[in-house]
């Protein structure tokens, strides 16, 4: 048996099922998942809270209360931020047996069973009838607009941890679509995990672009994401899996030139190679930010030792 470690949101949880499960399949494991704690949360389903396996029926089966004692083995995904890839060789090569610890964002890992994938997080029904009908209703007020949904990950813990980009990329990205359509006849749907009370990138975007707001709960707002035919990703695997789960035909998704991490720039295997790419930079405050936490990290070390 593979078991996996599943830990922090939902686009984290989603990767790492999705490739420790495929990777179980397809040598012929069997496969579980058990739950690290966690206090990562920035919204609840308060009818399917914020699991995947509360969220996806078809992964209930594969949660596990504990770790199994046959499970004897263990791998700690290791990525640093001169890494070239997120994906590791390695990992096509774990035993049986063997416990995962690690989030697995590369879509290398689970594109060979793509079609599985998106039968294991098929939304359920509810969800999925409440997102259709508030995109009819955009359809149904701009009959002859096409829709673009654009994600802003851009909360606090983005900040601190030196991930923001800087809000010239969707600025870009949105200025690709308008130079493809034509802004005449486009409407925006933003998504966006924090909107501040005045400036920032996101009440920026509906004051300068064609907007209608149509968030609902996190799983509602992936579920949108992954219906609508043009969507703007960020370096969020919240979205990039909203992207891989699109099915609409003849869809376009733009991502991000790259996927920034820690304190480098890790390259975009997080990506199907056939997206869109759009050039993109940390925020000079994020990374300012990122640095001086790793400065007192390193001050209250040096402390401890001495004392």
């Amino acid at each position: 048996m593979l078991v996996v470690n599943i830990s922090d949101q939902l686009g984290n949880q989603m990767f790492a099922y999705a490739a420790i499960r495929t990777l179980a399949e397809q040598k012929g494991y069997d496969f579980g998942f058990i739950r690290a704690h966690n206090d990562r949360i920035n919204d609840t389903d308060h009818k399917y809270g914020n699991e995947i396996h509360t969220i996806f029926p078809q992964t209930r089966q594969n949660f596990l209360e504990k770790l199994p004692d046959t499970v004897v083995h263990t791998y700690h995904e290791q990525i640093q931020p001169g890494d070239p890839l997120f994906y590791n060789e390695d990992v096509a090569h774990i035993e049986d047996n063997t416990y995962l610890i690690g989030h697995f964002i590369s879509y290398k890992y689970l594109h060979s069973y793509i079609d599985e994938v998106r039968k294991w997080f098929t939304f359920p029904q509810d969800i999925s009838d409440r997102c259709q009908t508030r995109i009819a209703s955009v359809r149904k007020k701009y009959p002859d607009k096409k829709l673009i949904a654009i994600h802003f990950r851009v909360g606090d813990d983005y900040l601190k941890q030196g991930f923001l980009l800087q809000s010239s990329y969707w600025i870009h990205a949105a200025d690709y679509i308008l130079q493809l359509y034509g802004r005449e006849n486009v409407i925006f749907l933003p998504f966006y995990d924090r909107k501040q009370k005045k400036g920032g990138i996101v009440n920026y975007f509906f004051q300068h672009y064609p907007c209608e707001d149509i968030r609902g709960t996190l799983v509602e707002d992936m579920c949108s994401l992954s219906l609508l035919e043009n969507l703007i990703v960020c370096n969020s695997s919240f979205s990039a899996m909203a992207g891989i789960l699109n099915q609409v035909p003849d869809h376009l998704i733009i991502r991000p030139s790259s996927y920034p991490a820690g304190s480098g720039y890790l390259p975009t295997d997080c990506f199907p190679e056939e997206w869109i790419s759009i050039p993109a930079r940390k925020s000079f405050l994020s990374r300012l930010n990122y640095r001086s936490m790793q400065l007192k990290g390193f001050l209250l070390k040096g402390l401890k030792r001495k004392h």
